[in-house]
């Protein structure tokens, strides 16, 4: 501080010592400066390293759930395809077999209701399971792209910082070297 108030006193106050001691002074600042700008860096890209490794491993998480989860689609799919088809192709014979057969018409008729809950029963499970598994798939795909989302947004705003730090630091070394090179040609040219 003292050395700060001399110089901005004046040239006549600052001893050659004291000129040399303010530019050490200096350069041990910047010093220090460009080494927490390189671990700062270091940090940024072992971290870029870290990130882009989870992504890829999330990546190849939600391939392999999809694999596993599609056949199940397809195959709930089936299943509710071939109950509707069933009770397409059963409820007209069932019908039929009430209509012609008046001595069995209350047996078939309570047969019937029971065959058509069951199918009713079996459709509705197959329904609930594909929405089971929609609604898993969609969760997975929505937190795959909130996770990504998360990373991206970890990854620039550091970024952002950096770059908005090392502008300011750029800018305070090209202000201080600017003053260490007036100071250093003022004196020589009074010595002389």
């Amino acid at each position: 501080m003292a050395m700060a108030a001399m110089w901005l006193q004046g040239t006549d106050a600052i001893s050659s010592g004291n000129v040399k001691l303010l530019i050490v002074l200096i350069a041990v600042f910047i010093g220090m400066v460009a080494v927490a700008m390189v671990t700062q860096a270091i940090v940024q890209i072992a971290f870029s390293i870290k990130a882009a490794k989870a992504i890829k491993g999330l990546v190849a998480t939600v391939d392999e759930f999809k694999e596993k989860t599609y056949p199940l689609i397809d195959s709930a799919r089936q299943i509710g395809l071939a109950t509707q088809s069933l009770v397409h192709d059963t409820a007209p014979k069932v019908k039929a077999i009430a209509d012609n057969m008046l001595e069995t018409s209350v047996l078939v008729r309570g047969s019937a209701q029971q065959f058509d809950k069951t199918i009713a029963d079996a459709n509705v499970r197959a329904q609930r399971q594909i929405a089971r598994v929609d609604g898993m798939v969609t969760a997975a795909l929505i937190t795959t792209v909130e996770v990504a989302e998360t990373i991206r947004h970890g990854i620039e705003v550091p970024a952002r910082k950096m770059a908005v730090l090392a502008t300011q630091a750029k800018a305070a070394f090209d202000g201080v070297l600017a003053k260490v090179k007036a100071m250093a040609s003022g004196p020589r040219s009074r010595d002389r």
